[in-house]
């Protein structure tokens, strides 16, 4: 930080405007010269915004979106300087009345009570308009700032979904208060400059009246004293960028240690870490002190010697005007116009000069939440049907970009966002595979070879770098992110919840689902058994992420999500981590059913899920090795020999088989139909499992039937019908023997 202070000052005020008038002509020269459109475009994107666009987008921002707040803050604060710039003329007539009086000229009382009425009045409509310019003020620092905050949030939201990755939202939001708090800065000293303005453009047109000379030196020594701020600002912007990065890092390790609460108190270190957070703070407050020091500094030595040399000047002028007229009321309007000039001048001086200072925080806030080069996409407006579930992954290759955190990157960092693309090895390496509905399928690897990447292109997450991706035979490229976001159910091993009820969590991917819906979608999911548990059953709060929920439920939940959204596409990752063996059948079950209608797809390490699926893709190295039945590529793949046998596989399918329909089909069956044969209603959950028993295994329930039916009879006392002997097969046989029966 030292040696950058140290940087920022070899530069003097001199060589600043040196240069600055060198550049200045520069431009005149090119513009002389009349440069190519090309090179101009050039220019011009590599030139950043100044302080007067910037204050302009404010204004124009503030106009669009507060309304009558902003033209109340604007109107009074006008009023309020019109009345402070008139204090010189009311001065002039009221001192001005004096010697009149003194000599008992006529009229002279009238003409002192007509100015001192005229200044008392002055002064009422000042605290009046000064002080509703001070209530819009407040108002407008409200709404502007909600307006603000709330076109922040909507760019953020719009980012694509790698940008989090790399960016905590509580960094983002961070970074929203700062661009917020810049804006709202900037728009009130914009209209607290405008009203300066005004009062300074009073007290020159009085001064330049009376004394044009002394008007001008005090006009030349704004100008001075306003570039001297602009050599400030420049001189010390890097230095702050860097302050405001290394206060937002300090700020976020300390988040860390109260994140991290329970591992400081498991190792006793409580004492050891509130020292650590304590040296952070301040050697921050340190830094930051000695740099606003220096710079303050070099303002009060400049602003110091600008004020003794014009003080001076203003009395000696004043002074020598009364010698020459002897109207003291000249001398009211010399002094007070040439004081106020002098106030208000530096005063706006200084005001620019944070004005300027402001311009560049806020430009440097929102560098960093410019999307980068290495995120933007080519997307389109082509639309999808249901019946569009396949996906063609035809020659893929892709290495991810690498995204730095925006509260780690320096002011150079930032303003080169969209320099040259740096990225990874390679992830995926000409990769083709196609996928659609008729089969669950398990996209099998060891970690780190491509299977979640290949899943987030799918999603169109990135563009690829090479090859193409299809879904219903359109590229997906030519899709928005609106449409494949109602194609696409996609559950990461992350999942995210908002801190609601498990029905408001539902009820935000399906906003006209029923009570009946969501308990269905829970009961595919395996969570139906934690909903009834809970007192408020769909309206229990699950915290914050949902942290009052364990993390099985936190996965069913996820699925249940997943189940409701019925979009023709599902890519689960991991989709039963956490769960008990047997609530991981039952999902698997129903992802099966699922898969009938729709594509599913399912990233997975468990060896049961890989067993049960009815199709497996090994990825490896970026390439896919193997792709077919499970059993079948047990005798091709060594990463699936590596993870399961041919027996392990039908003794996972057996264990299935059992735990989905039951170990003994026949008896559950048997069970269902004597409770309706002995008068029982069925419910409806019941009947479902009746006819599912039917349509899984018709041959048990035509026995249990048929047992039934024999089980009645004898009851009855009713003989059993005879069974009906079999005729012999060949014709000549069964000719014989029916002629036999006949004789």
């Amino acid at each position: 930080m030292v040696k950058g202070k140290q940087d920022s000052q070899q530069m003097n005020f001199a060589t600043y405007e040196r240069q600055r008038l060198l550049a200045a002509a520069k431009q005149v020269r090119r513009k002389v010269l009349q440069k190519s459109n090309t090179e101009k475009v050039e220019e011009n994107s590599n030139k950043e915004q100044g302080t007067l666009k910037t204050v302009w987008g404010v204004f124009k921002e503030a106009w669009q979106k507060t309304g009558k707040d902003f033209k109340k803050s604007v109107g009074f604060k006008t009023a309020e300087s019109v009345c402070t710039g008139l204090s010189p003329y009311c001065q002039n007539l009221l001192f001005g009345a004096l010697p009149g009086i003194v000599s008992g000229t006529g009229g002279a009382s009238m003409r002192f009570f007509s100015a001192a009425g005229l200044e008392i009045a002055r002064k009422t409509l000042l605290n009046f308009f000064r002080f509703k310019a001070s209530m819009a003020s407040k108002v407008l620092n409200d709404t502007h700032r909600n307006a603000a905050a709330s076109s922040i949030y909507e760019d953020i939201l719009h980012k694509p979904r790698p940008y989090f990755k790399d960016n905590a939202p509580a960094a983002l939001s961070g970074i929203t208060s700062e661009i917020t708090s810049a804006k709202n800065d900037l728009l009130n000293k914009s209209v607290q400059c405008m009203s300066y303005v005004v009062v300074f453009g009073i007290s020159s047109a009085s001064l330049l009246a009376v004394d044009p000379m002394l008007a001008a030196g005090v006009l030349g020594v704004t100008a001075l004293t306003s570039e001297f701020g602009g050599f400030m600002n420049n001189a010390y912007r890097k230095i702050n960028s860097k302050m405001r990065s290394f206060g937002n890092k300090i700020s976020r390790d300390n988040s860390d240690s109260i994140k991290n609460t329970p591992l400081v108190q498991d190792t006793n270190g409580i004492e050891k870490e509130t020292g650590r957070m304590k040296n952070r703070l301040e050697k921050s407050s340190k830094v930051t002190q000695k740099i606003m020091y220096a710079q303050n500094k070099a303002y009060l030595k400049m602003r110091t010697a600008i004020n003794v040399c014009m003080e001076g000047l203003i009395m000696a002028a004043a002074f020598a005007d009364v010698m020459k007229t002897g109207d003291i009321g000249r001398f009211a309007l010399i002094g007070g116009a040439s004081w106020q000039m002098l106030f208000y001048g530096s005063n706006l001086s200084a005001l620019w000069t944070d004005m300027q200072a402001g311009t560049y925080r806020l430009i440097d806030a929102t560098k960093k939440l410019i999307t980068p080069k290495e995120l933007e996409r080519v997307t389109g407006k082509e639309n999808l049907s249901k019946n569009d579930t396949r996906i063609s992954v035809q020659n893929v290759s892709f290495a991810y970009p690498q995204i730095k955190d925006v509260t780690d990157m320096s002011l150079v960092e930032a303003m080169d966002r969209n320099g040259e693309i740096k990225r990874t090895e390679d992830i995926l390496k000409n990769l083709s595979v196609d996928f659609d509905r008729g089969g669950l399928t398990a996209v099998v690897g060891t970690s780190g070879n491509g299977k979640s990447t290949l899943m987030s292109l799918i999603r169109h997450d990135y563009d690829v770098q090479e090859g193409q991706i299809f879904i219903g035979g359109k590229e997906i490229r030519e899709l928005s992110d609106e449409e494949l976001n109602a194609h696409i159910t996609f559950v990461d091993q992350k999942v995210h919840f908002f801190d609601d009820s498990i029905g408001y969590n539902l009820k935000y991917f399906k906003p006209n689902a029923t009570e009946e819906e969501m308990l269905d979608a829970c009961r595919r999911a395996g969570f139906e058994k934690d909903v009834a548990k809970f007192n408020d059953g769909l309206g229990h709060k699950i915290g914050q992420d949902g942290t009052k929920l364990s993390g099985g439920q936190q996965q069913r939940l996820a699925l249940a999500r997943a189940f409701l959204t019925d979009r023709p596409i599902v890519i689960m990752d991991e989709p039963t981590t956490g769960l008990d063996p047997k609530l991981s059948l039952d999902i698997v079950k129903s992802l099966r059913d699922m898969a009938k209608e729709k594509t599913v797809i399912m990233v997975t390490h468990n060896p049961t899920e890989i067993a049960l699926a009815d199709r497996v893709v090994v990825v490896e190295k970026g390439e896919v090795t193997a792709d077919g039945r499970p059993l079948d590529l047990i005798k091709t793949s060594e990463f699936l020999r590596s993870v399961l046998t041919k027996d392990d596989i039908k003794n996972k399918r057996k264990l299935y088989n059992n735990s989905v329909n039951g170990a003994n089909p026949m008896q559950e069956a048997a069970v269902i139909l004597n409770e309706e044969a002995g008068g029982k209603v069925l419910s409806d959950a019941e009947r479902r499992e009746k006819r599912r028993l039917l349509e899984a295994h018709k041959r048990a329930y035509i026995g249990v039937r048929k047992n039934a039916i024999k089980s009645a009879r004898n009851k009855e006392g009713k003989p059993l019908p005879k069974k009906r002997e079999r005729r012999p097969l060949h014709p000549v046989s069964a000719f014989s023997g029916q002629k036999s029966a006949e004789m």
